[in-house]
């Protein structure tokens, strides 16, 4: 039985709250406040009103040390005849996710003046768990295809006895993105790493904090952690495996500014409803909502072909085998340092 306009005893306009949650900046953490994710309003152009699959269209970039790229003496002779500018396409889906809560989760708390705003937060924090979550699966799947294999540096061991070559020092970070980037290297300002690894970082002297001045006299730390000059988050969520006892695999990523991609579902009908059950418990709220992105890797291409719904699942996502590399891998803004601290 619908109670329109009624959500915990206050009322509830859709409109409104679909329009709060659209200016909401759902990238506040130092994952996706860092500049990795840049929105790109013309891939959901590209997808339509009821498509949910776009191609990116892309032109190489002009390198000299490619065939029949080196300039042509000017001679006077020698006929200048042009060459192909090459292109190439990268593949994107959009990805849709739905939660619904019980008003009772909500009720104890919708006691202030702005209840919408009460709201708006609980749900604008749950989307940006689901988000970053999402991120983290689809930067671990690419990490995996073979032409990226140099962006892995693998010095982990699941047998034996752990040294400390299987261990983060000073400079695995720097050789890292060598070895993922080579000339290009430097681009990567963002690491994502396990409070181990962390801990390893400080205990090395390595650890150091923005900070700022107040009257050109007192100076404090905030909480901005910096190694290497690159921004740290530090999560225990992505960053380690333990499948074999006694032999923890660190995860610490690292990623670039423009690594992915997003745009977001704006063109919803009935994104953030509500409902009310007059039965269940002597009477139950229900909030319902729905949010649609954009989130790819920028030079990677999704094998749409693949992915068996209207919408890619975490797992289709996650799987390396749907992903193939579009851009020189150089150029792609990411990669990962496997270690067993």
């Amino acid at each position: 039985m619908p109670r329109t306009g009624l959500f915990g005893g206050f009322y509830f306009d859709e409109e409104v709250f679909t329009d709060m949650m659209q200016e909401a900046d759902f990238w506040k953490n130092e994952i996706l406040a860092s500049g990795i994710v840049q929105n790109d309003a013309s891939i959901m152009g590209a997808i339509g009103s009821e498509g949910n699959v776009a191609t990116i269209p892309m032109y190489k970039p002009l390198n000299i040390h490619d065939e029949n790229m080196g300039a042509l003496n000017n001679d006077g002779l020698t006929n200048n005849t042009p060459v192909e500018i090459a292109g190439d396409k990268q593949t994107c889906m959009l990805i849709q996710r739905m939660k619904a809560f019980k008003a009772k989760d909500f009720t104890a708390e919708l006691t202030g003046a702005n209840p919408l705003d009460n709201i708006k937060s609980k749900i604008q924090n749950y989307y940006t768990q689901v988000w970053e979550n999402e991120l983290m699966n689809i930067a671990q799947a690419v990490l995996g295809v073979d032409k990226l294999s140099d962006h892995v540096t693998d010095l982990s061991i699941t047998t034996g006895t752990i040294a400390d070559t299987n261990k983060i020092n000073e400079t695995t970070l720097i050789d890292a993105e060598q070895a993922a980037l080579g000339d290009m290297a430097g681009g990567l300002g963002l690491i994502v790493m396990n409070s181990k690894i962390y801990a390893a970082y400080k205990k090395l002297g390595l650890v150091e904090f923005d900070k700022y001045t107040v009257g050109n006299v007192l100076q404090q730390e905030i909480t901005l952690p910096r190694i290497g000059g690159k921004l740290v988050k530090v999560t225990d969520y992505y960053t380690v495996d333990t499948t074999t006892a006694g032999f923890p695999v660190y995860k610490t990523y690292l990623f670039g500014e423009g690594a992915f991609k997003s745009c977001d579902k704006t063109n919803y009908k009935n994104q953030y409803t509500t409902d009310y059950d007059p039965e269940t418990a002597a009477g139950t709220d229900m909030f319902y909502t729905k949010q649609g992105k954009v989130l790819h890797p920028n030079g990677l291409s999704l094998a749409v072909d693949n992915i068996a719904k209207e919408s890619p699942t975490f797992a289709e996502l996650g799987n390396k085998a749907n992903w193939s590399l579009k851009f020189n891998p150089k150029n792609v803004k990411m990669g990962v340092i496997k270690s067993n601290g």
